[in-house]
């Protein structure tokens, strides 16, 4: 028997895996601009960590019928908190040991989150709950958005993160008028 509390404790691993990432892709990039020879493995690995305990998490908690609302709201913030930093991260700081991801990718994230943040808190002010539901096009922005991370932190050329960007863009604007529309039914409802 599979303890009800593991998938919330995957997904706290998860948050708890942000500053170790952090630090790591500061020491190399540290370590690039003093000169010094760098291995972008461990940024890899733990990233990598990342991916996987958010799959792991989401199977555990359907395999087992252990969803619940807390469990998908706390999923989310850990994957907005990782999404966040990481391209943050890439988009302010990359330069010179990853590929640096485009500011306007961090901007449309930026946007979009506060976006669906704005909106869950309304929701919750005039409901006392949100229904949080994860949905086939925030899946696809998060896997590429992953996809694209990993690409940047592997040091992968320009042209193809810039085509990544676009793509993930246009995926996060068409999941976010679902969402805002999810929200004003639940608002309304």
């Amino acid at each position: 028997m599979v303890p009800r509390w593991l998938p919330n404790a995957i997904s706290m691993l998860r948050i708890a895996l942000v500053p170790l990432w952090v630090g790591l892709a500061f020491d190399a990039r540290a370590r690039t601009m003093a000169g010094r020879e760098v291995d972008v493995l461990p940024v890899m690995l733990v990233l990598i960590l990342l991916g996987a305990s958010d799959v792991i998490d989401g199977t555990i908690a359907r395999h087992f019928q252990l969803t619940s609302n807390l469990g998908a709201t706390l999923d989310a913030v850990a994957d907005k908190l990782a999404q966040v930093t990481m391209v943050t991260w890439l988009a302010w700081f990359a330069w010179p040991v990853f590929t640096p991801l485009p500011v306007w990718l961090w901007g449309a994230l930026l946007l979009r989150d506060l976006l669906l943040s704005t909106g869950w808190v309304t929701v919750w002010r005039r409901r006392g709950a949100v229904e949080v539901e994860h949905r086939w096009h925030g899946k696809a922005a998060s896997l590429l958005l992953f996809a694209l991370v990993l690409a940047a932190t592997a040091r992968a050329p320009e042209l193809p993160i810039l085509v990544g960007s676009a793509v993930v863009v246009a995926i996060m604007i068409l999941g976010t008028a679902a969402y805002l529309r999810e929200g004003w039914r639940q608002l309304k409802g």
